[in-house]
């Protein structure tokens, strides 16, 4: 059976499709404006939300579900950060995509937090102070395409490797950007929100967005199921 058309409409609908994301933070939406803007710009990206997680109680795990990608961040407390973190941990399990930057690496609760689903972990819950320079370890890897580096970052977590995640990038004091062993969360070691550093802060987290979904269980399954269509 000829089947070309078929193949070029599906890589076509593959190239043109786009991730829907959230941001659910502790901080208000001005705070996060630019990192929101930045993915609204980016071609890769489709729906880029807002969900206020320091005035609003956790939402049900389908308000998840709706989103390729969660974001996570800010430095203020999260309302339920038990529930929250039951859900995020649900919300993973399912195949969701979760990125956590500095401010949320160790204060997200629950399962979250007590089974380990983060890349980090921290002994002290203490945040670093005072400007750092990211060093990348590995240029190659499609989290840090593009990117040309990340100067004078002020806050960062005082975090340590989980065993099993790989790390691609360090401050000289802490870690920088991971992934855990599942390859479902990338730690970000710097505020993506209100910042104080200057780079490329922005496509580092736009490019850990794309990867994952990339790698995300439900993604695998799905191009498994069209695989077989042509077996």
């Amino acid at each position: 059976m000829y089947k070309a058309p078929f193949i070029i409409l599906l890589m076509v609908t593959l190239t043109a499709a786009q991730l829907d994301v959230i941001f659910m933070v502790t901080e208000d939406r001005s705070h996060w404006n630019e990192a929101i803007f930045y993915l609204e710009d980016d071609g890769r990206f489709g729906e880029v939300d807002y969900y206020d997680l320091w005035s609003y109680n956790a939402p049900p795990l389908g308000y998840f579900q709706m989103y390729d990608v969660v974001v996570v961040g800010g430095l203020g407390d999260i309302k339920q950060s038990v529930v929250f973190g039951d859900r995020l941990a649900d919300y993973a399990d399912g195949g969701g995509c979760v990125v956590v930057d500095a401010g949320q690496l160790y204060r997200v609760r629950g399962r979250w937090r007590d089974e380990g689903y983060p890349p980090y972990y921290s002994e002290t819950d203490d945040m670093l102070e005072g400007e750092e320079d990211l060093i990348i370890d590995e240029p190659g890897h499609a989290i840090l395409e593009g990117v040309s580096g990340l100067w004078g970052c002020y806050w960062r977590a005082d975090v340590l490797l989980r065993p099993g995640a790989d790390e691609l990038a360090h401050f000289p004091d802490s870690g920088g950007v991971a992934v855990n062993a599942r390859q479902n969360v990338v730690g970000l070691n710097y505020m993506c929100g209100a910042h104080g550093w200057t780079g490329d802060g922005y496509l580092i987290l736009a490019n850990a967005a794309c990867w994952l979904a990339a790698h995300s269980d439900v993604r695998e399954m799905s191009w498994g199921g069209i695989k077989a269509v042509f077996e």
